[in-house]
């Protein structure tokens, strides 16, 4: 290779090292992987106080439309001969009269025709508190005293007194009623709330006072339960009270006391630790505020359990409809007000919400929550958080992806089959939220530095690869080891012969046109048998095969790209300006041999490059090609590694300058080389060392026929 001219200021290089460590398959110990590290831990942190902290109850809410969906598709389990509820619908309204309905014509004559049923025990889901105020005797006594018409409170005093037909008929009958717990409600029963012993835990729903049914209507009653039905998380009902407090007393919710009286049992039990209430022999937790749980059925499934009430009193169903039955009386008309949001839907008549919390406790349904979640649940986010933490970190996006897939799902299946199998519930989705939130940050900030780190390798490798091999480095940035690495390759070795004499009698501004293109030709024939462009050092170009990443049969590709370099300078140098500069022709220097590849430098200005032997000894071997004449010349280890010694001819054994053994060194058959001048060739290469002369004479016959061949006419020089 040349000396640089001082008229040749400019050095070019190629800049292929990548800044950032692989993608995927990051180290800890790589500083680029620290804020995907950050961000995943500070995702995981954050989606973990989530959870444990409920800002704004959105954990809470999160948690209940997840345990809704479990309840949706996990059906619940039904006794035959389950509750039947009569229903004052609309048409009912429309049929009887407007709503409240009066307590004799309407109600009275409800309660005798499922007393005369036989019915097991009917629960009224009907505030009647105070006074009767619809019936003709208070209507007209309220009329005689607004006008002052005395003859008429006479009058009312002769009408039937409705409020004691009811309660006649209550007495009859075994019926439950209602009273709700209420701030200002002043109300006193007569009896004291069946509870042995008094519950000590915090209740979910307690007020000052109760608003109750009126004395009459109470006495005939076999219970009086709490109607009140409020959320205890979020804005739906999802549980009915098994106690509540009301002024100094404490009650059980209306749907218990139905149970009760339809068990017969004279009392609610508490266990000694107070977790649970005994009716007979069925068990209540008593968790959540002393609330259970509803396991609803799908509305449509409340149509075979519900009459109207207009047809019963009609006596359009049978007897035997309700007979041995629990029978709830209530109301799913709008007038009556008595409609609350559940998972079931928007309006869920609080009469069917009794009916299904009834049906849990006849078949043992009762859907509880998990001891200790507030420990076990953190605890399980922590464990399924890390490890989508980690598969985000150590594997890629698709793989991360799916892995966190199969923790979602998996925890969500532990979940279902857990309350299917023992109706204990598990937060099947705030535990994710961990997960999700430290895998998905993670993959975030790694897609976004693998975008940057993708752009930095087409932007320094893109003119020295080929763009197969910056798909495959974008690709797997991993298989990219700046910090060295030993590899074997094919080194290339370039330069332009008579380059320094060119250079100093050329004008610069000529010379560095002819030269720019000149080294973009060569460089896109590098890049094009998918070599790497290693150097541009004055009128040198250093090429690597095999490096960055592997190629197959790199040694075929190194020599295919060493002839189109030649026959491109060739053609190159009839070009006007070529010509004009004097252009030199260009050699080549092939070898093969392991290396050393990386980044080498220092104070900031690195370059990925090779050292090692075949490097050195394609920098000699393109040197000998002055010797030979030839335009390219190749070491043995290279000739070995093509594996084709019909496309190679022998020209000796020599000692590169720096060593003391020789080597064998070959160069490709020229493109004029027949077979007959092979053949012809090699006749006279072999009698070299044992018949010189004989092969002085072969290679002077050759060289008549074959005047033009550089290695022909060296030979007959040498052997003169």
């Amino acid at each position: 290779m040349s000396r640089r001219s001082p008229n040749w200021p400019r050095r070019r290089q190629c800049p292929a090292r990548c800044m950032a460590a692989p993608a995927w398959t990051l180290r800890v110990a790589d500083p680029a992987f620290k804020p995907a590290i950050a961000t995943g831990l500070t995702a995981f942190i954050l989606g973990l106080c989530f959870l444990v902290y409920n800002p704004g109850g959105a954990a809470n809410t999160l948690r209940e439309e997840a345990f809704d969906f479990i309840e949706s598709v996990i059906p619940p389990k039904r006794l035959p001969d389950g509750v039947v509820v009569v229903d004052i619908d609309r048409p009912s309204l429309a049929a009887k009269g407007a709503w409240p309905w009066r307590r004799g014509g309407g109600l009275a004559d409800l309660v005798t025709k499922l007393q005369d049923a036989q019915a097991q025990v009917i629960g009224v889901d009907i505030l009647l508190d105070g006074p009767d105020r619809r019936s003709p005797g208070p209507m007209l006594r309220v009329y005689a005293k607004s006008t002052g018409r005395t003859e008429l409170a006479t009058v009312a005093d002769s009408l039937p007194d409705e409020n004691k037909q009811l309660a006649e008929a209550i007495a009859r009958s075994d019926v439950v009623l209602g009273l709700l717990p209420d701030e200002a409600g002043k109300d006193a029963l007569p009896f004291p709330p069946p509870i042995i012993p008094a519950p000590q835990q915090d209740l979910s729903q307690k007020a000052a006072g109760v608003v109750a049914p009126s004395t009459a209507l109470v006495d005939g009653a076999v219970a009086i339960g709490a109607l009140s039905l409020a959320p205890v998380t979020g804005t739906k009902v999802r549980h009915v009270p098994v106690f509540v407090r009301g002024g100094s007393e404490i009650y059980a919710g209306f749907a218990m006391e139905v149970f009760r009286s339809a068990q017969h049992a004279s009392a609610f039990l508490l266990d000694p630790d107070g977790t649970a209430a005994s009716v007979g022999d069925t068990h209540i937790p008593l968790r959540e505020g002393a609330a259970v749980r509803l396991h609803l059925t799908a509305p449509s499934n409340w149509r075979a359990r519900t009459v109207s009430a207009a047809d019963v009193l009609d006596d359009k169903v049978p007897a035997e409809r309700f007979a041995g039955r629990v029978v709830l009386i209530g109301a799913s008309a709008p007038e009556a007000g008595a409609l609350l949001p559940t998972a079931a839907g928007p309006l869920t008549p609080t009469v069917q919400v009794q009916a299904e919390a009834i049906e849990g406790l006849r078949s043992g349904d009762i859907p509880q929550r998990i001891q200790n979640p507030r420990l076990i649940e953190p605890l399980a986010a922590s464990a399924i958080g890390l490890v989508a933490l980690a598969a985000a970190l150590w594997l890629g996006p698709l793989a991360a992806s799916s892995v966190l897939a199969v923790l979602m799902l998996g925890w969500i299946g532990f979940s279902a089959g857990l309350f299917a199998g023992t109706r204990l519930l598990i937060d099947p989705a705030g535990p994710l939220i961990p997960a999700i939130a430290a895998a998905n940050s993670a993959l975030v900030v790694m897609f976004a530095r693998t975008r940057k780190l993708r752009g930095a390798i087409e932007r320094k490798f893109g003119r020295y690869l080929s763009p197969e091999i910056v798909r495959r480095l974008t690709a797997a940035p991993e298989e990219l080891k700046i910090e060295g690495e030993l590899r074997e390759v094919s080194a290339l070795f370039s330069d332009i012969e008579g380059f320094t004499t060119m250079s100093e009698n050329a004008e610069p501004r000529t010379l560095v046109g002819a030269l720019d293109a000149y080294f973009d030709g060569v460089c896109a024939i590098v890049i094009r048998h998918g070599g790497m462009v290693d150097k541009i050092v004055g009128d040198a170009v250093h090429g690597l095969f095999n490096a960055p990443l592997t190629v197959e049969g790199h040694a075929k590709a190194a020599l295919e790209c060493a002839i189109e370099i030649g026959r491109f300078t060739t053609e190159f140098r009839q070009r006007e300006d070529a010509r004009r500069l004097g252009f030199g022709r260009t050699r080549i220097g092939l070898d093969t041999g392991p290396v050393i590849v990386g980044d080498v430098g220092g104070l900031g200005h690195l370059d990925y490059t090779a050292h090692g032997d075949a490097v050195n000894s394609a920098a000699r071997l393109e040197a000998l090609n002055k010797q030979f004449g030839t335009t390219v010349c190749l070491g043995a280890r290279a000739a070995a590694a093509i594996g084709e010694p019909e496309r190679l001819r022998p020209l000796g054994n020599v000692v590169l300058r720096g060593r003391t053994a020789q080597t064998a060194v070959f160069s490709p058959w020229p493109d004029d080389a027949t077979p007959e001048r092979r053949q012809a060739y090699m006749a006279a290469f072999d009698r070299m060392a044992s018949e010189p002369a004989e092969a002085r004479g072969l290679f002077q016959a050759l060289a008549s026929t074959w005047p033009d061949d550089p290695a022909v006419a060296y030979w007959v020089k040498i052997l003169a």
